[in-house]
């Protein structure tokens, strides 16, 4: 047998299987063991009432490379854990509490914004991340809030873990690293992350849909590293 013989299937439909019998399984091991809350650890809720207020609260208001972004709630407690169960422990059961959220942020990005016919791009996953999860979070709760993602970006390398990384280090990081995958020139975008640190991403982004002649109107985040300038009604104090 040839070495390099050809798949049966398209990569694309392997993968795809892939994602869909992760998500499976995740959602039959929460069927059979007993679910606790993703924020505070409360039996029998996926996310408890007092922890989706926690992101239904206000709306939190920064700007990163020029660009004003907009967060549903504080990266810090309930709504870290959250994030963090749903991105690196597969609780997709917590999508849609996260989702509601991610969909206040955006319609504080669309209101501040001029105009109509904007399109979400999220920040594409990492393959390695893609692999290791079965799913792309941002997209999941893009998709669970009702939006359709506009895959526009594409990681151009594969940037080091972020993790433990200040501001400069996560800059020269990234730096370069994302790229438009067509022209967009005369198409307004909202950039869609799950949360906003240093802003090193989300300033890759930006640049990167400027590169392909877009124009970023703002970004939107579920939630937000504290910083003195953030207020819960949405303006800078």
């Amino acid at each position: 047998m040839a070495r390099h013989a050809s798949l049966p299937w398209p990569r694309s439909l392997i993968q795809s299987i892939g994602r869909a019998l992760a998500r499976s399984a995740s959602e039959a091991v929460a069927l059979v063991f007993p679910v606790a809350c993703a924020g505070c650890g409360t039996a029998d809720a996926a996310v408890c009432g007092p922890c989706k207020s926690e992101l239904l609260s206000g709306v939190l208001r920064r700007e990163v490379a020029g660009t004003l972004v907009f967060s549903a709630a504080a990266y810090l407690g309930p709504v870290k854990r959250m994030l963090l169960a749903f991105k690196r422990h597969g609780r997709t059961d917590a999508a849609g509490a996260l989702a509601a959220g991610l969909a206040r942020a955006i319609d504080a990005a669309l209101e501040a914004s001029e105009g109509g016919g904007v399109e979400l791009v999220p920040v594409p996953a990492t393959r390695r991340g893609d692999r290791a999860r079965g799913y792309r979070p941002v997209e999941l709760m893009l998709k669970r809030a009702g939006y359709r993602p506009s895959r526009v970006l594409r990681w151009k390398r594969r940037p080091r873990d972020q993790i433990g990384l200040g501001i400069r280090s996560r800059n020269e990081n990234l730096g370069q690293a994302l790229g438009p995958r067509r022209e967009l020139a005369g198409r307004r975008f909202i950039v869609i992350d799950d949360v906003v640190t240093t802003g090193a991403t989300l300033a890759e982004a930006v640049r990167a849909v400027r590169e392909g002649g877009g124009h970023v109107v703002a970004c939107a985040t579920v939630a937000s590293t504290p910083r003195r300038r953030d207020s819960p009604g949405g303006i800078e104090a």
